[in-house]
């Protein structure tokens, strides 16, 4: 049992002691692909564990039914036996975890896959061809000003009229290259992974605080990358005047579209306008890599000694 509660210590610090730690953190503002890919880490590694426990407990409750009298506890079956109770939660976790995060994940990729694709022949029949900077993008009739991509037949960018209108050529090609960002990064799987995990799992803390964190990270690194290749304060600029002329975005936009106003729009541009703090942001990769390295080192120290408990 002590190699289990190896595992058992190591999931309480994963999935509840971790992430508020990590969301009340700054340097995931100035390392935002590093926080991306550490809070998947931290998801990946929490399933993991949970599963080696499921198996775990059962097994340890197998050897110890056998090394008790398999023969007296067959003559006097109780149906409260605490060792059937382990078992059949060991098992329970070790089964349905995996199938119940694999059929939502499933479950919600083919729905935001189909309603991405509805979206894309609807923009393609109702608006017409851009060409912004070798970018091709899609323009609609609409009021309200919003630029945002859908990932599905190769990815579509789509501005509004009132974007175009409204937008500067500056400030138009560093939205197109946010919204580029967003289709290189394929940050859709990315989110779509997060929100299926906390939706199949809505009581782990871990995984709640992640769909939050990396909803909003992704557009950062979106914006990063974006500013390497345009001005950050052009970009800065198109976003403020998108988002003060963005009236119900909602209603223009597809269900799981990353759009180019979302999220917290007064963070983003703040970090955008700050973005030449070079110190800060070598702190920030050097606080993300000390996270990333107890991830990398914890896990399989934590497998050795539940195997040399076992061994």
């Amino acid at each position: 049992m002590t190699g289990t509660a190896f595992q058992a210590a190591y999931l309480l610090v994963v999935a509840v002691l971790a992430p508020p730690l990590l969301a009340r953190a700054r340097w995931p503002v100035r390392a935002p692909r590093l926080a991306i890919g550490l809070w998947l880490g931290l998801i990946a590694s929490a399933l993991t564990v949970l599963v080696l426990l499921g198996f775990g407990l059962a097994c340890t409750a197998v050897h110890t039914l056998v090394r008790e009298c398999c023969v007296r506890w067959i003559a006097h079956p109780s149906s409260g036996s605490p060792t059937l109770l382990l078992t059949g939660a060991g098992i329970a976790i070790a089964v349905v975890v995996p199938l119940r995060v694999g059929t939502v994940l499933l479950r919600n990729h083919l729905r935001w896959r189909r309603r991405q694709q509805n979206h894309v022949a609807a923009v393609d029949l109702l608006g017409r061809r851009v060409g912004l900077r070798d970018t091709s993008a899609v323009a609609i009739e609409h009021a309200c000003p919003a630029a945002y991509c859908v990932a599905a037949h190769g990815g579509r960018i789509v501005l509004t009229t009132a974007a175009l209108k409204m937008l500067s050529p500056a400030e138009l090609a560093a939205v197109v290259e946010h919204e580029r960002a967003h289709l290189r990064g394929c940050h859709h799987i990315i989110t779509c992974f997060t929100v299926s995990v906390a939706r199949a799992l809505p009581h782990v803390p871990l995984f709640s605080a992640a769909e939050r964190a990396v909803a909003r990270l992704v557009e950062m690194a979106a914006d990063d990358a974006a500013a390497r290749r345009v001005r950050a304060d052009v970009l800065a600029r198109g976003l403020a005047r998108l988002a003060a002329g963005r009236v119900e975005n909602a209603v223009v936009t597809a269900a799981g579209a990353l759009h180019a106003s979302g999220g917290d729009i007064a963070e983003r541009i703040n970090r955008l306008l700050d973005s030449g703090s070079g110190a800060c942001t070598r702190s920030a990769y050097g606080a993300g890599a000390c996270w990333m390295l107890g991830l990398l080192v914890t896990p399989p120290a934590v497998f050795a000694a539940t195997a040399s408990f076992w061994c």
